[in-house]
């Protein structure tokens, strides 16, 4: 169906760009479009692949000089069980494709490692060293593989807990970090917003985990703060340069708006949901600076409110959608 509607877009003249939003929308437009021009981010068929696979990105960032924990490709259980007895326990079994924390086991014992073999039996799998410390991520806006706007910041609480998106977040944007970032857009040459992911140990070494090639779940915590994270992309789609922006926002640190709500609001649950709509903290992280993402992100909890519950609702045929929308 997406595919479809790519299609129809790309014929469309009035339509000047297609932009995807997460990696499987990305992955269809380069595999469904034959002319590119109008996407962005627009990546090469060799850096599209290596997105695609955590041991490609993570071989892609060791190559960069960054700080990867050792990881290895699983072939078989007896297998990963020889190589984590070797590493020490924990260990993190992972998915290669997997987003949102969706594929990801933290192993404690050889136990938990055949229970996570198990789960993921139909993914690919990489079994990669347990670094301790805490979660950190760093976003940006790219033009032509320079860094205009960054957003840096601590991971204080995530659902699920240690794997998930971030529901709670400290800003700071560490240099070691930011330069890590830096070197994987310029190597690139990317246009475009992209995150990654990364653990700090307790010597201050951030070690890199992923790449995200798209706007990140935690974006609009970075206009609340101040720095105008959308301002680039509007000047790249209209033909400007964007211009460099600096913000310290150190120590400034919120709820995600509106992550904290949304599976909240899928339960119905009613009550937590008016705690933390009644925290300070929670509108710090709503981006007050526009009006419009507000009205749009009450939208989207209603949305997850009133939605259907039943997985096996009937599927949208193309011909219900309408006309093809404008980008």
């Amino acid at each position: 169906m997406l595919s479809d509607m790519l299609l129809q877009l790309e014929q469309n003249p009035d339509v000047r760009w297609i932009l995807p939003l997460d990696e499987a929308s990305i992955a269809t437009c380069h595999r469904t479009l034959t002319c590119r021009d109008k996407l962005l981010p627009h990546i090469p068929d060799a850096d599209l692949s290596m997105l695609q696979k955590k041991s490609a990105m993570a071989r892609f960032a060791l190559s960069l000089g960054i700080s990867v924990p050792d990881w290895f490709h699983v072939q078989d259980p007896g297998d990963a069980l020889r190589i984590a007895d070797g590493m020490g326990y924990p260990v993190v079994l992972k998915g290669e494709q997997g987003n949102g924390g969706s594929q990801v086991v933290i192993c404690d014992d050889a136990q938990a490692l055949r229970d996570g073999l198990q789960k993921l039996k139909h993914h690919d799998t990489v079994l990669q060293r347990h670094v301790s410390g805490r979660n950190w991520a760093c976003g940006g806006f790219f033009h032509r593989g320079v860094l205009t706007h960054i957003h840096g910041y601590e991971i204080v609480e995530q659902h699920p807990p240690g794997l998930g998106a971030a529901t709670f977040i400290r800003h700071e944007q560490s240099p070691a970090m930011v330069q890590a970032l830096e070197a994987i857009g310029s190597a690139m040459a990317w246009t475009g917003y992209m995150q990654a992911d990364f653990i700090r140990d307790d010597h201050g070494t951030f070690w890199f985990l992923e790449i995200n090639p798209r706007p990140w779940g935690s974006i609009t915590a970075a206009q609340a703060a101040g720095t105008p994270i959308f301002s680039p992309l509007v000047d790249t789609l209209a033909g400007r340069v964007p211009q460099p922006w600096q913000t310290d926002d150190r120590d400034w640190a919120a709820h995600v708006f509106p992550k904290p709500l949304l599976q909240l609001a899928y339960k119905r649950k009613g009550l937590r949901m008016l705690r933390i709509l009644l925290s300070p903290a929670f509108w710090r992280g709503a981006p007050r600076t526009s009006p419009k993402l507000m009205r749009y992100f009450f939208k989207v909890m209603y949305w997850y409110w009133t939605g259907p519950r039943d997985r096996t609702a009937a599927q949208l045929k193309p011909t219900a959608l309408g006309p093809s929308p404008r980008v």
